[in-house]
């Protein structure tokens, strides 16, 4: 479904940036590795026709896209606008339900086209603003690649405060996700699989039914041996992530879903690679902390400090920072 024109239209909760597309193409990738490019300026002119003829809500209602779920008007627009195109790549047939809002993004669960072989899917939608408002975002972007949106790697020099380097930092916070996902889940380990990408959203597996979204893990209370079980997953998924060139840097038990008694870790859009950022030790301990402090409530006191050691040790080959005798245990 071609992209519509919100102008001014959105509500401050549904604000979007008016000509953050405005260059001619969307493209949407998918885990496959294939891309398909969205004309979008000769489709605006006929769908603004449309929509002033008969209004947003008979907008391809009988012919293409049309979420069944319950959404304020602003809501439905940046719907249609980020996963419509999806629906026309036989991707999602529908939105079902909004399962988690914040002020980074919503997730929506949506149902999977046939082809996909699987049932549901989650659709996270990140907020304009959200991207114009980041904090501290440096410290992860610190010596990490700048990814366009089909994932690969901008080469040419680009204007420091440009308008065009605060849409490539967008593009390329929400694509480090992308490929962070990919990479991981190719490696077995506890993520969501990653299905496809577009502008402002990514489509990934689904945890949970349709009215039951998987919990997070402080959402949950779990036996002694289940906590176990679980901790010793999650700390073998930190050390795997490391091992493949990536450390989550935002890690808690808000970022991990709990679901058929195995957790899955989810948020990467800060994730970092170790080998490029010089922080990245401090951030690494910060993770590894915070998870074991989770697992206190159940009894399993496990010092954090020889644990993030440990696994840094094993896994540093020489190509991350040492770590220096002024960092050692602050306990």
């Amino acid at each position: 479904m071609p992209r519509l024109n919100l102008k001014n239209t959105i509500d401050e909760d549904f604000e979007l940036i008016e000509n953050q597309h405005s260059a001619g193409a969307f493209e949407y990738r998918s885990a496959s590795g294939s891309a398909e490019k969205k004309a979008v300026r000769s489709s605006h002119a006929l769908l603004d026709e449309e929509a002033r003829k008969g209004g947003l809500d008979d907008l391809g209602a009988a012919e293409a896209f049309s979420p069944s779920l319950g959404a304020s008007r602003h809501e439905r627009e940046w719907i249609f606008t980020y996963l419509g195109p999806f629906y026309e790549k036989l991707v999602l047939t529908d939105v079902l339900r909004r399962v988690k809002g914040g002020k980074e993004a919503n997730v929506y669960v949506c149902r999977a086209h046939p082809d996909l072989q699987t049932d549901l899917l989650a659709a996270k939608l990140y907020r304009p603003r959200h991207f114009r408002n980041l904090r501290n975002d440096a410290r992860y972007r610190a010596q990490r690649d700048i990814l366009d949106d089909r994932g690969k790697v901008v080469r040419q020099k680009v204007v420091k405060g440009s308008a065009y380097e605060q849409r490539l930092r967008e593009i390329s916070w929400l694509q480090n996700e992308y490929a962070t996902l990919e990479i991981l889940y190719a490696a077995g380990l506890p993520v969501p699989k990653p299905i496809s990408t577009g502008p402002n959203a990514i489509l990934m597996e689904y945890f949970g039914d349709v009215d039951t979204p998987a919990p997070a893990l402080n959402e949950v209370s779990l036996s002694q041996a289940k906590a176990r079980r679980a901790f010793d997953a999650l700390i073998e998924a930190i050390e795997g992530m490391l091992a493949h060139g990536r450390i989550h840097a935002d890690l808690s038990a808000y970022n991990v879903l709990y679901w058929d008694g195995r957790p899955a870790i989810i948020d990467f859009p800060q994730a970092i690679d170790p080998r490029q950022n010089p922080e990245s030790w401090d951030i690494f301990l910060r993770d590894v902390s915070k998870i074991c402090a989770h697992f206190e409530r159940y009894g399993l006191r496990r010092p954090a400090y020889p644990i993030a050691r440990a696994i840094w040790d094993r896994q540093n080959r020489g190509f991350m920072p040492e770590i220096q005798e002024d960092l050692s245990d602050p306990e």
